[in-house]
């Protein structure tokens, strides 16, 4: 008797995978058997992804274009139907190393990491709706947990997406739909290659990507990883100011 995969019937759409956890994040659900339609800003990185997977569909656009968007999820329910996993993952990070604070910076990241959440949600959320199913990832970090050195203009659009997940979370469980958000740790990717400063415990995409999917599969709300360092980041989220700027100070290096 030939034992069905249960992944064959899965449609994903993932932002953000050019490189890093969002393409790690896709070979690793094609391997697995699922159809991913996937969108990033690079069309050079979605080809080399669809030359080498036929249940893979690349779209070409910025998350932060929310008509863009919008027809990004009209061409892949066309493309695979019903897209039955979201996982909102586009990101960038510029750290802030001084106190010339560039406003285009700030908004360009908010615009980026936070609306680009939200021009998401706004595209599939009435489809699933209706249908009364889907499962939706907003990809976040412990970043948004407490303000980081290097962190001023990216930490606070983290924040952002947990509020975002927390309050939604309540509608979507009414419409049977499954709202998660991932806060990993340092992540080996082109973003955090510009940190200065030594980071704890730092995990490859491919890693990533793994407890992604395995928090995915879980009833958990939040998920975050890797154990060790998340849970001295939840430590440290209770601490009084004085604490924590000494430790962190400790742990980064930085003065």
């Amino acid at each position: 008797m030939t034992i069905k995969n249960p992944t064959q019937n899965i449609h994903a759409f993932i932002t953000g995978v050019s490189s890093g956890i969002g393409r790690a994040l896709a070979e690793m659900m094609l391997d697995q058997g699922m159809q991913v339609s996937g969108m990033a800003r690079r069309r050079e990185a979605l080809k080399s992804l669809e030359d080498q997977y036929d249940q893979f569909f690349g779209i070409t656009g910025d998350v932060a274009d929310s008509q863009a968007v919008a027809n990004a999820v009209e061409q892949a329910e066309k493309r695979f139907g019903d897209i039955n996993q979201a996982i909102c993952n586009a990101g960038i990070y510029i750290p802030q190393s001084d106190l010339n604070i560039d406003p285009t910076l700030f908004r360009q990241q908010m615009e980026i990491n936070y609306l680009g959440q939200v021009n998401v949600l706004a595209a599939l959320l009435p489809l699933m709706e209706a249908r009364q199913s889907g499962h939706i990832v907003l990809i976040s970090s412990v970043a948004g947990w407490r303000g980081l050195p290097l962190a001023a203009s990216y930490g606070p659009t983290k924040a952002a997406s947990i509020s975002l997940a927390e309050s939604l979370y309540f509608l979507c469980r009414q419409k049977n739909i499954k709202l998660q958000v991932i806060c990993p740790g340092f992540v080996d990717t082109e973003a955090t290659a510009q940190n200065t400063f030594r980071m704890p415990m730092l995990m490859t995409p491919p890693q990533a990507a793994k407890a992604i999917i395995k928090g995915m599969r879980s009833s958990r709300f939040m998920i975050s990883f890797p154990f060790m360092f998340a849970l001295c980041l939840k430590i440290l989220r209770i601490m009084p100011h004085s604490w924590y700027f000494w430790l962190t100070k400790r742990i980064t290096g930085q003065q």
